[in-house]
């Protein structure tokens, strides 16, 4: 992997060459390896290393950006960016680029990760096989491992470079028409158990064989932590970003200080928690703050990009994305807070319901009123008098998140890190399911 200083070189090079009045180098140099497996058999082992240049450049209000996937070529991006503005418009929402501030140094990189080779991954899966043959199953998914170095220069002195490493893994089992599903990430391999995770997978594979019908309706529903994420996700999208509450577009817009779910929903973004996947600054070279999105059920904030504080008369709150994007500023480190319940005395609590597993195919149907549209998979039960009854056919459903959320009455104290936040399971007392499937 490239050394920062070569990248702050690389990137210094370009500034000191580009005629622009501002210029902007973000630099992605790193390698990602893969071991895929499918019927409890390894198919494939990929390793690619690759670089990522993208380069935003203004003359005045006239932004260009263009981008190259090798350092070598990166002169010819500047080019190209350089180009792409002289014959644009002026842009509106730029407002320049931002200044230096200082950045938290973050220690998120793992040599055993970085390390780990095609035999050590495939250790790890063998554990994942063994597992679905003990219960006559059929495992699939993949375990990644990658390391890589990010940095972001500019021409007002912005000058920020971070590495890390990151792991993950996905199974999917199959036994007999029943089915499960789960991930595990960090930035450490060995916080991923591979076992517990399969065991765990391998069991609900076996428990939602010979699924029956239950009629469409409102029940009180027991989330797993895979089905919360969704929700989660889904929310973020309508309404965290500064640009949708500009454009007043977001759920948050006018309700800033109101009440916008029950009391027991905190959801924040920290790109500095080490219990995520931390990063100390964002496209910009911002240093990353927390920042409250509902607190205890009350709507707090929204995160901002350099463009979008500027409209707002605030500060960057270190989201921006990619300059290549047109979405605007996104959390990337979220975290629902837990509560003190365990999944088995939320089940416990409940007269009848379901205790869905996952939802998948999801789309919004209505913005401002945060609804969502999917289907359940991998599992989904009939729950009656505080106990599983047996497992049900996919339902879909279509409910606005924040009603549903306003139901809350219990979270897991334990949280699972899905692949951009850390959440909890949930107990809502009314989730709407308005259709149901034939398996």
């Amino acid at each position: 992997m490239t050394e920062r200083e070569e990248i702050f070189e690389l990137a210094d090079r370009l500034i000191g060459d580009s005629p622009a009045d501002d210029t902007e180098v973000f630099c992605h140099e790193g390698e990602g390896n893969l071991t895929r497996f499918a019927n409890n058999t390894i198919h494939q082992n990929v390793s690619v290393t690759n670089a990522e240049v993208l380069i935003r450049v203004a003359f005045g209000k006239k932004v260009g950006v263009a981008s190259s996937n090798t350092l070598a070529d990166a002169g010819r991006a500047l080019e190209q960016a350089c180009e792409i503005a002289r014959v644009s418009d002026d842009s509106a929402d730029y407002v320049g680029l931002p200044e230096p501030q200082p950045v938290e140094e973050l220690d998120t990189f793992d040599e055993q990760t970085a390390a780990c080779d095609a035999m050590a991954r495939a250790e790890r899966v063998k554990n994942v096989v063994e597992e679905a043959k003990a219960v006559g199953a059929v495992a699939a998914g993949a375990l990644s491992t990658g390391a890589g170095l990010s940095a972001v220069v500019n021409s007002r002195g912005v000058r920020v470079a971070h590495a890390g490493t990151r792991a993950r893994l996905n199974i999917v089992m199959m036994r007999e028409g029943g089915s499960g599903t789960t991930q595990r990430l960090g930035w450490k391999l060995s916080d991923i158990d591979e076992v517990s995770a399969a065991r765990q997978v391998a069991e609900r594979a076996v428990k939602t064989c010979s699924p029956r019908d239950v009629e469409p309706g409102e029940y009180a529903v027991v989330l797993e932590p895979q089905a919360v994420g969704v929700l989660v996700t889904y929310l973020a999208y309508v309404g965290f970003g500064g640009k949708a509450y500009h454009e007043k577009r977001s759920f948050l817009s006018g309700k800033l200080g109101l009440r916008v779910t029950g009391p027991l929903i905190t959801i924040t973004d920290d790109g500095l928690d080490p219990a995520g996947i931390p990063m100390p600054f964002d496209y910009e070279g911002v240093p990353k703050k927390k920042v409250v999105f509902i607190n205890k059920g009350v709507a707090a904030g929204v995160c901002y990009d350099t463009a979008t504080a500027a409209a707002e008369r605030t500060e960057s709150t270190g989201h921006a994305l990619p300059s290549s994007s047109a979405m605007g500023p996104f959390p990337l480190n979220l975290f629902m807070d837990a509560g003190d319940a365990t999944l088995e005395q939320m089940i416990s609590s409940t007269a009848k319901g379901l205790l869905v597993c996952n939802f998948h195919y999801a789309n919004v149907a209505e913005r401002m009123r945060t609804v969502v549209t999917g289907m359940t998979r991998f599992g989904v039960f009939l729950l009656r008098d505080g106990q599983i009854v047996h497992p049900v056919k996919n339902l879909r459903f279509t409910q606005s998140v924040l009603e549903a959320f306003d139901t809350a009455s219990a979270l897991t104290s334990n949280r699972q890190l899905l692949s951009s936040m850390l959440v909890p399971g949930m107990k809502c007392d009314s989730f709407r399911f308005t259709g149901k499937t034939e398996f």
